[in-house]
């Protein structure tokens, strides 16, 4: 039996003009300056989560549950989205005695 030899790109069938698939540019990113403003005319606001805490977590685990609360604030009507466009959100921990511990919210509307 004879060793196949396998091409890294094998030829192509007559009739396939261009092998590589053409990807449509998709929705373009907002200018950084128009993201500022909110964008299309678009508030902006500033969502801070300080958690007091006597153990400070891993960071992708603080900020990772801070998920439910952002929906929870999203729901109220508070923010009227919680997309980048939207929102700019910050999560700090400080860390403090037990009988301190507490979460803050602060929501800053951003002209």
């Amino acid at each position: 039996m004879e060793p196949q030899s396998y091409l890294p790109n094998p030829p192509h069938p007559a009739g396939l003009h261009d092998p590589q698939p053409k990807h449509d540019a998709g929705p373009q990113l907002l200018d950084p300056h128009q993201a500022q403003k909110g964008g299309k005319g678009r508030p902006r606001f500033c969502v801070t989560i300080t958690r007091y805490g006597s153990r400070p977590l891993d960071v992708d685990n603080g900020a990772g549950g801070c998920k439910p609360l952002l929906d929870a604030i999203r729901y109220e009507g508070l923010i009227p989205d919680d997309d980048p466009a939207t929102i700019e959100f910050q999560f700090r921990q400080i860390q403090v005695k037990k009988p301190y511990r507490r979460t803050e919210v602060l929501i800053e509307h951003i002209a």
